[in-house]
């Protein structure tokens, strides 16, 4: 069977884009063609069925008869040719790193949304030929073979390279002999050149954990827009990602690290793992529904991990800034009740109807594994230096990972990465990966970070650069809407959770003064929508009262309120560690 896909770029400013598969040498009655439901990398069900028009398919000029079999597959009654043609229309106008977007300034094809694959037929090789509007140019990880015309020696790699196609800019620079194209769609107030040197800073740090590049060409695009920070992200791809910015991300150089550096480097770090060290339940997909795993923690989360253990070993962040964002992500942890109830593992197996379908109780109930995860590779990384004597690290870990998950292809279990852990350390796991990562709970970070020489401290934020011993809260996240102050969530087990305020309800005032920011404190720096109340002009044991709108409805209520609980963690170096400390410090952070 011969396979070959068109794209057809004609009235971009319509967002639809005219999609043909001709199929050729095959001996079927019938051919079913499917277009995924979700995209690898992004755990929810998005049915891109939606977004197709106008299907059909032919046979010469003869049209032969397509029947839909369910939501996402239809059935194309071949009679006796033997060479047939699929047409259909597909909108494209959401720009984000899982969908695909179409209008008059560019293109952007996620495949996996775009391209319908034969079922029975996903690891036939394809041809890739695409007709651009007017000048535009083509950027993709795909092999090129000519220009516009591509090639891909299955459809899991041609759905899993993205590609751009407009008038971008491209810069290229090289590492290891490889060549490294960055696209960028937009302006900002972006650097070029710095641009260029700190992902090859990246790109180079990976390079010394793993010792080679396992691509031929790596492709970074980036959508540059003022958007909702909710779309802003990335996703990982075999050998190219997509990251969608904002235009002003570049400048202070506080936000550059903390967004554009951090979120690179993560998606760069999952071209190992997950693309190519993965869960087993994580390839070869099914497309059609959800594939469940336990180990996203790992997959994700270490990732987390590693972008800003990267990013301290090139020296694009310091020590200090390092520290603080571990210490960061520790009071994230301690601050969310979820954290006791939900365990690593479950939190990755409920990825589909939790992480990216929140609830206001999720807070109470579950704890993202890319949070969880970051933090449970600083334990497995502590110990793994403890148990050879600061002479092996997690790094041995990946490198064995990848020896052997990238030869084979296979996926690996959670089984498989005990044994991994045993065969570099010589120790046994498995009651660490009970404790830590399947059981539920709280982590004593002050006593983990000891393992690296490290102290951890819990305070408040000074007032007139003065300690405070104490402050008190109500326990509720609040977002501003518009210029509302709305409830998101009710902390379980605060005065606000026992005294019945509500997610959604509006609060007006306190004690009969309008309500405004003065009552709000940031979560963290970069999370600017959700805020936690912090009464600084209050004592533990005051009582206040609430006026709020419940679905319209103006009510009251009285809370005494209680000690609030830290707001900042702050990670500084011992002073005097032992040697055994000292040996695994430096194991730690020169690897």
């Amino acid at each position: 069977m011969k396979l070959q896909y068109q794209l057809e770029i004609e009235n971009p400013q319509t967002h639809f884009v005219k999609v043909t598969l001709n199929i050729e040498d095959f001996t079927e009655d019938t051919l079913y063609a499917t277009i995924p439901a979700w995209v690898p990398g992004a755990y929810e069900i998005y049915d891109f069925s939606r977004f197709v028009r106008h299907l059909h398919a032919y046979s010469g000029k003869t049209e032969l008869e397509v029947a839909k079999k369910d939501k996402s597959t239809w059935k194309i009654t071949t009679k006796d040719f033997h060479s047939v043609s699929i047409t259909y229309e597909f909108y494209a106008n959401e720009l984000s790193v899982h969908t695909s977007h179409v209008d008059s300034t560019h293109a952007y094809f996620n495949g996996v949304n775009l391209f319908m694959y034969l079922e029975g037929y996903k690891d036939q090789s394809v041809e890739l030929y695409i007709k651009p509007y007017k000048d535009w140019k083509v950027s993709t990880g795909l092999e090129r073979l000519s220009d516009n015309r591509f090639r891909a020696v299955n459809y899991d790699i041609l759905a899993d390279c993205p590609i751009e196609i407009g008038t971008h800019r491209s810069l290229f620079f090289t590492v290891d002999g490889k060549e490294h194209e960055i696209v960028l769609y937009g302006h900002g107030n972006e650097d070029e050149e710095r641009l260029k040197s700190d992902l090859k800073k990246i790109v180079e740090g990976f390079l010394k954990i793993f010792g080679k590049l396992p691509y031929k060409r790596y492709v970074f695009i980036y959508h540059l827009f003022s958007g909702d920070a909710e779309v802003m992200g990335g996703l990982e791809h075999l050998n190219s990602t997509t990251i969608d910015v904002d235009n002003f991300v570049f400048s202070p150089d506080s936000k550059y690290k903390k967004t554009f550096l951090s979120v690179s480097a993560h998606e760069y770090f999952h071209l190992w793992n997950v693309k190519r060290i993965r869960p087993v339940e994580l390839g070869p997909f099914n497309y059609k529904e959800e594939n469940y795993t336990n180990m996203l923690w790992m997959a994700e989360g270490f990732t987390n991990y590693y972008a800003s253990l990267v990013l301290m070993r090139t020296g694009l962040i310091d020590r200090k800034e390092y520290y603080k964002h571990l210490a960061d992500q520790m009071l994230l942890h301690d601050l969310m009740p979820g954290s006791k109830v939900t365990s690593a593992y479950e939190s990755s197996f409920d990825t589909w109807i939790k992480l990216y379908k929140p609830t206001p109780n999720n807070f109470n109930s579950y704890i993202s594994y890319y949070l969880k995860g970051e933090l449970l590779g600083l334990l497995l990384n502590t110990r793994i230096i403890e148990a050879t004597g600061a002479t092996k690290s997690l790094d041995d870990v990946y490198r064995s990972l990848m020896d052997k998950y990238n030869r084979d292809g296979k996926g690996y279990t959670e089984k498989d990465v005990l044994t991994a852990i045993k065969d570099i350390t010589g120790a046994d796991f498995s009651e660490f990966f009970q404790t830590y990562i399947k059981t539920p709970g709280l982590i004593d970070f002050s006593e983990e970070v000891k393992r690296i020489g490290l102290s951890l401290k819990a305070s408040y934020r000074k007032v007139d650069e003065k300690e405070v011993p104490e402050k008190s809260h109500l326990g509720i996240i609040v977002r501003n809407e518009g210029g509302k102050f709305v409830i998101d969530s009710v902390i379980e087990g605060t005065p606000a959770f026992i005294g019945g305020l509500n997610p959604k309800d509006e609060l007006v005032a306190v004690n009969g003064f309008r309500f405004t920011d003065r009552y709000l404190k940031e979560i963290r720096e970069e999370i600017k929508k959700l805020k936690v109340d912090g009464f600084s002009d209050f004592k533990p044991g005051d009582k206040v009262r609430i006026d709020y709108f419940r679905r319209g409805k103006l009510m009251n209520i009285e809370l005494n309120l209680t000690k609030a609980p830290p707001e900042v963690y702050e990670i500084t170096e011992q002073e005097n560690p032992s040697e055994n400390v000292k040996n695994s410090s430096i194991k730690y952070f020169s690897p």
